[in-house]
């Protein structure tokens, strides 16, 4: 009777329809995948087609002893042995690199020159290992269509390197380039007129764009650079809003005080009529160039849909801070503003936005690091605007609550 059980069990497994067997082998993570081998002969082979491998932290976390101490060259080394009796394609690849981990055991250089052979669609490398140099295989994979780095050093392109025809998703973050111009050279060998996302954050000393047509959405969190902008650099702003159809658009760090020291030519820019979404983020509003090209911004995007804007400090007392009507914003139906402390360049900039919104719906503000004293102050003066700018808007007032990252 046991033996027409375990009978029964095989002949279940073994019938399981291949493409159904693929749909739950994505499901799993990889460690959990590997051990269907066992299932049945039709299983014991399939996890190791799998075309999207992820490797992140919970990967690791597998590799842990009795201690609790992470053995990263044995997961160094599974992740070798996966790659190399891999049957068919990798499209997607992702691997996650620990602040903590052995950097000398993690072989992502010969995992990258497996990957440039075999057509990879998809590679997202998050590091947090100091001083670590991306492989120059990443400039090998041809055919990707969406990368995405996080804290590696970036070397120029090697001879030879023909660009990425396809690619369409771009991401550098915390990318500290070796020499001049990694990223210009790196854009110039590419397709950009396929770009259509562009996600940059760090330190960058230029920024060159040319082509990019098709660009839909870009994000720019930089850092102060080392050396003088060029003055293409500086004209970045006039060239996105010329050449393509941006639809999101979020700026941050150093980005703001470059803007507003007069980075951008005949200010404000030709509007960005194709925007849907503008996000400003890290605003220090204790200068007056920056506070007035925050409006001037705002006032470019005409058709906006959603406004977020993330403050981190700056009060303007010595400044008349006022505004025209001479802008409405038509479409603008979400506002979001976070970290507000109640200072008067604050409550002018969300009075400015509610006078110019003409079907706004909900506005969301959010306090941080105020005591309830300041926050009942703050909410009087949010209810002390004039009635009538509020229309038939709802709003949202809370406080900013952080919680720590988990390990």
């Amino acid at each position: 009777m046991a033996y027409s059980k375990s009978a029964r069990t095989e002949d279940f497994f073994s019938n399981v329809p291949d493409i159904v067997i693929d749909k739950i082998l994505e499901c799993l993570p990889i460690h959990v995948a590997a051990r269907t081998s066992v299932l049945s002969k039709q299983w014991r082979c399939s996890w190791l087609s799998l075309n999207s491998p992820v490797f992140d932290s919970e990967f690791w976390n597998q590799q842990r002893q009795k201690s609790k101490k992470v053995i990263w060259q044995k997961g160094s080394s599974i992740i070798s042995s996966i790659l190399l009796h891999h049957n068919g394609p990798v499209y997607n690849f992702h691997l996650h690199i620990a602040h903590n981990s052995c950097g000398e055991c993690i072989n992502h250089s010969q995992w990258l020159c497996y990957l440039s052979k075999n057509n990879v669609k998809k590679i997202v490398i998050r590091n947090s290992y100091p001083d670590m140099t991306i492989s120059s295989f990443i400039f090998w994979c041809n055919e990707l269509v969406h990368l995405e780095l996080d804290y590696f050093i970036l070397s120029p392109p090697p001879t030879g390197f023909s660009g990425y025809r396809n690619l369409k998703h771009l991401e550098l973050v915390n990318i500290f380039f070796s020499k001049e111009n990694v990223f210009c050279s790196l854009l110039a060998n590419c397709n950009v007129q396929s770009l259509k996302t562009l996600i940059l954050n760090g330190d960058l000393e230029d920024l060159a764009f040319r082509n990019v047509c098709n660009l839909e959405s870009v994000s720019m969190n930089l850092g102060a650079p080392k050396e003088p902008m060029t003055a293409e650099t500086k004209d970045v702003v006039n060239i996105l809003a010329n050449s393509c159809q941006i639809q999101f658009i979020d700026f941050g760090g150093y980005m703001w005080k470059f803007l507003a020291a007069g980075g951008i030519k005949n200010s404000p820019p030709v509007a960005f009529n194709y925007l849907n979404e503008l996000c400003l983020s890290d605003l220090y509003l204790n200068e007056f160039g920056v506070f007035r090209y925050v409006l001037d911004m705002v006032d470019c995007c005409p058709n906006i849909k959603k406004l977020n804007i993330l403050v981190v400090g700056g009060n303007l007392e010595q400044h008349e801070l006022d505004y025209s009507f001479s802008i409405k914003l038509n479409h603008l139906l979400e506002v979001k503003i976070k970290g507000v402390t109640g200072s008067s360049a604050e409550l002018k900039l969300i009075e400015y936005l509610l006078a110019i919104s003409v079907v706004l719906e909900k506005l969301f503000v959010t306090s941080k690091s105020l005591d309830d004293k300041s926050e009942v102050k703050l909410f009087r003066e949010l209810m002390g605007f004039p009635k009538s700018i509020y229309k038939g808007t709802s709003y949202l007032f809370g406080k900013v609550i952080t919680k720590p990252l988990l390990p």
